[in-house]
């Protein structure tokens, strides 16, 4: 096949925050309150914010930009958290010649947490959502009662691949073209809450609920002593899953005689089948993500198991020289990735071959598909997201994950039904999130994170746990000792002016020196209650 063609960008940048709503508090105006800063947000911004709201886990401080200002992230680098539409409209796809009808593309809305119920209707099960819906235009129980339920359903999460990404390279993803032309495709799918990040989404994705039900809120949560900590701490535990995913449910009806697997990149990802074995009556689901420092699949064995097609690296050794080759030299570079630093090569279109392998592997060798239980498989392709953090999704770099990935999606199209049989399968293939364009593409602004806190500590004392894109955590304890409210420390954030941020970048848009920066702060335990 041609290797890892790259192109220029199309020009559609600049585009992708078309349909959004540019909210402006004049510079001179009162202060709103707090009610009238969320219930002056478009309904369904204010709806996905409460959504991913959840009172032990989240910040104190609900937080959002004003458009097109957002967070930076690291070095400069571009955050993609928020309930604006060019970060929550993603495809969401079911394909299954035999079982899901070509009815094509739909404009019936629907959210992430619509997968699961879904799938429950593929199953025949009788399992208890909270959130989402099954749609009809997949399957129906009436429709579904006399057909046997598929023998293997694969969910496929382009990380970061949502409608802005994909209308930036038009013509770049025929295979999912196709697969939305000839399954059921929602036009209208959303990810349904807001932070619009990983491990939230990808368990609204398993759980048919949103973080609101679920409890996974973001990347950073609070655990149980304030403290602000990864959200499946690194691996260790999934123990902030406050209910049951789809896949788990799924198992314990089937006495454990379902295969249950999931493939991804960081346990971010284990939200779409759940806690394995760490929860009581679960076992150990097949499960594995990248240790980035050696390129081998890890797990953690106490709570999952490491299927043993996953760990032979001799083939992606093999994919990254000849990636090396395809550009002429053979210099360790793949455009600006330099592939002498064995942790960057997961960020590669190699890489990316190598993980569609790994899966048929998995299929193959562990008998997903194999007989009248249907299994369920899950899994994570993170280049685009990946690159998109370090180049932007306009790059040359994200062009190539998006080809590969698509080229990828088609092979295991092809190799499911030579291994399963056509008519035994579903695929289903979705994104978690769009992704944030340049400042320059928008004409916006990144306001640094750091200095956000720094002022807050300037003005407050220590109080600053952290700031996060969309929320902020805060010291309750030096906030006692200082007599300090959550509500004052949101009003200095709700007033907090460009001039008082370090320039993230030279590009302020429309905003002038002393404009606000953002939409709405307000006290996050408000959110569950606001009616506007």
């Amino acid at each position: 096949m041609s290797r890892w063609r790259v192109r220029a960008a199309s020009g559609a940048a600049a585009l992708v925050l078309a349909g959004s709503l540019f909210l402006v508090f004049a510079a001179d105006d009162e202060l709103p309150s707090f009610r009238q800063q969320a219930c002056g947000l478009p309904r369904d911004w204010l709806t996905a914010t409460q959504r991913g709201y959840f009172q032990p886990r989240s910040g104190q401080i609900s937080l959002l930009p004003k458009t097109p200002a957002y967070m930076q992230t690291g070095a400069g680098g571009w955050s993609h958290s928020g309930p604006w539409p060019y970060l929550t409209d993603i495809p969401l796809v079911f394909y299954g010649p035999g079982i899901i009808p070509a009815t094509g593309r739909v404009a019936t809305p629907a959210t992430l947490a619509d997968v699961a119920p879904t799938i429950a209707t593929l199953l025949r099960g009788a399992i208890q959502i909270d959130d989402g819906k099954s749609l009809d235009e997949v399957a129906t129980f009436e429709g579904v009662v006399e057909r046997e339920p598929p023998r293997l359903i694969v969910t496929v999460v382009l990380d970061g691949g949502g409608w802005n990404v994909l209308k930036n390279w038009p013509g770049d993803w025929g295979n999912l073209l196709r697969l939305m032309e000839e399954g059921v495709s929602y036009d209208n799918a959303t990810v349904g809450s807001s932070p619009s990040v990983t491990p939230a989404v990808h368990t609204t994705l398993g759980t048919g609920s949103f973080p609101h039900v679920h409890g996974v809120t973001g990347v950073p949560v609070r655990d149980e002593s304030g403290e602000v900590v990864d959200s499946f701490l690194e691996g260790e535990s999934s123990r902030f899953i406050e209910v049951p995913a789809l896949a788990e449910t799924w198992d314990e009806q089937k006495d454990n005689k379902a295969l249950i697997g999931m493939v991804g990149y960081e346990p971010w990802h284990l939200g779409m089948i759940g806690k394995g074995a760490e929860k009581p009556g679960g076992d150990k689901d097949h499960a594995a993500w990248l240790d980035t420092e050696t390129n081998e699949w890890k797990t953690n064995p106490d709570h999952y198991e490491l299927p043993s097609s996953l760990t032979d690296e001799a083939e992606l050794q093999a994919l990254i020289e000849e990636l090396d080759r395809d550009d002429g030299e053979d210099d360790d570079r793949w455009e600006q990735v330099p592939l002498d630093d064995r942790s960057r090569w997961e960020e590669t279109p190699a890489f990316i071959e190598y993980h569609g392998a790994a899966l048929k592997a998995l299929i193959r060798d562990e008998g997903y598909g194999d007989d009248d239980v249907t299994d369920l498989l899950f899994t994570n392709f993170k280049q685009i997201d990946r690159l998109g953090h370090y180049f932007n999704f306009d790059s040359p770099e994200v062009n190539a994950a998006l080809l590969e990935s698509d080229e990828v999606l088609g092979d295991l199209v092809t190799f499911l039904d030579e291994e399963v049989g056509r008519g035994g399968w579903v695929v289903i293939v979705t994104a978690d999130h769009g992704q944030q364009p340049d400042a320059p593409d928008t004409n916006g602004y990144g306001i640094a994170p750091k200095e956000v806190q720094k002022d807050i500590d300037d003005r407050f004392g220590p109080i600053t746990r952290a700031v996060w894109p969309t929320e902020v955590f805060l010291h309750e304890d030096e906030m006692a000792d200082g007599e300090v409210t959550v509500a004052e420390v949101a009003r200095f954030l709700g007033d907090y002016r460009l001039n008082e941020n370090e320039p993230g970048s030279r590009f302020t848009g429309p905003f002038q020196a002393d404009d606000r920066l953002f939409d709405m702060a307000i006290p996050a335990r408000l959110l569950p209650a606001l009616l506007c």
